[in-house]
């Protein structure tokens, strides 16, 4: 049997995964949707990033990779399109950053990101 990350656990598996962050996450709404929750997660990994703070940034994306893959269906499609997205935007950006981005995206996450990237081309 599988374990499902439900809304209702989302913010605390936030909070726990990723301590480098966890004042924005506590003060979320415990009403805030899952599309909100992903979006803070994206916010929060682009501004970790900038910062240079790269062990913080893994942390955040081995917490999407958990919830893409043992999230329940409305996490797994809002990880899967509004954070990977803004992922892909960062990766974009052909710097330094977005090579190291790109080098600590874990496997089933890398997965997604090139699968979305193949379904988009021509």
């Amino acid at each position: 049997m599988e374990i499902v990350i439900q809304k209702t656990e989302l913010i605390n598996f936030l909070v726990n995964q990723i301590p480098e962050a966890q004042q924005e996450f506590t003060s979320l709404s415990s009403q805030a949707s899952d599309c909100t929750i992903a979006h803070k997660l994206a916010e929060v990994t682009t501004i970790l990033l900038y910062q240079n703070r790269f062990r913080a940034v893994k942390h955040c994306l081995l917490a999407a990779e958990e919830l893409l893959l043992h999230g329940g269906v409305a996490i797994k499609t809002f990880i899967g399109s509004v954070y990977i997205h803004r992922i892909s935007v960062l990766i974009d950006r052909a710097d330094n950053r977005a090579e190291m981005l790109e080098y600590l995206l874990p496997r089933d996450l890398r997965s997604e990101y090139n699968r979305q990237l193949k379904t988009c081309l021509p």
